[in-house]
């Protein structure tokens, strides 16, 4: 499914997604109504699952980055507390690991207090045998771009 002239349209066009077909088109020599045709393709299949802007977490108020960890219950299921947590607006992406801890969760809030709340509101879901969080001071880089 990801042949080389699929791999040279998503290079492109995880760096602007409102790139027109046209445009696309010129940069990897291909006519516009392939370069259509391929990227309706990866639509269709799920290889694209979207197209979103790539917003500025500072720019709209939400400028701390923390993760938690979170260990479950022996009786507690991973999956369906993962599906359970992931319905919070704060948090981007939610993550079943191996290892000491169960789930990694991203999020995105305004502050200190605002993280103190989210995670007072998480410690209420049952399951939950313990909990940590780490805040980032900054960020240096953070791109959901997938090197191909």
């Amino acid at each position: 499914m990801i042949d080389n002239l699929n791999k040279s349209i998503l290079e492109e066009y995880q760096k602007d997604a409102s790139i027109t077909y046209r445009t696309l088109a010129q940069k990897i020599g291909e006519a516009p109504s392939t370069v259509f045709s391929r990227i309706k393709q990866m639509k269709d299949s799920g290889v694209i699952r979207g197209i979103i802007p790539l917003v500025s977490s500072e720019a709209v108020g939400k400028p701390t980055t923390a993760w938690i960890k979170i260990s479950l219950d022996i009786n507690t299921d991973c999956c369906d507390f993962a599906d359970k947590v992931a319905k919070n607006e704060n948090v981007m992406e939610v993550h079943e690991i191996a290892g000491e801890w169960d789930i990694l969760l991203k999020v995105k809030v305004k502050d200190n207090l605002a993280l103190h709340d989210l995670t007072k509101q998480i410690s209420h879901l049952p399951g939950i045998n313990n909990m940590e969080s780490l805040i980032a001071f900054k960020t240096v880089k953070e791109d959901p771009r997938i090197n191909l």
